[in-house]
């Protein structure tokens, strides 16, 4: 075989063998009927599924909204959660936010699993008194 000779064929057997674990991972991914179906949000991190228990959302043309003066409430003023629970914020608006002690930037998601009890206060650039507090406890 010279350097400009093509490559050999894959052989049957190879291709055989890479269809099988295409389709083996591909089933794996899919999951079974025991995973919870109860419309929770779910995020997966390395491979592990978590419940995702304060879930939220900056739409598009939030700021804009704001800056014509409409009142907006995306989140509570004060969140309660526990220590081993998940927050989500997705931000689909253009710009960044701040919420509390958190930053999203413009089409950005946080998340964050709460491995401490404390009170975390800051402003809030997605809620009408401009105010967040998270409260996390045992």
């Amino acid at each position: 075989m010279t350097p400009l000779d093509p490559p050999p064929a894959p052989r049957p057997t190879a291709r055989l063998l890479a269809l099988g674990l295409t389709v083996a991972f591909a089933l794996a991914a899919c999951g079974s009927d025991d995973d919870a179906t109860d419309g929770a949000p779910r995020l997966e991190e390395a491979g592990e599924v978590a419940l995702v228990e304060h879930d939220y959302v900056i739409p598009a043309g939030t700021g804009d909204a704001l800056d014509a003066g409409e009142d907006i409430e995306i989140l509570p003023e004060v969140l309660e959660a526990e220590v081993g629970e998940t927050i989500r914020i997705v931000n689909d608006d253009d710009r960044g936010h701040v919420v509390g002690v958190f930053f999203v930037g413009a089409g950005e998601t946080l998340t964050q699993t709460f491995t401490a009890p404390g009170e975390f206060s800051g402003s809030c650039t997605v809620h009408t008194d401009g105010k967040f507090t998270l409260q996390v406890t045992e």
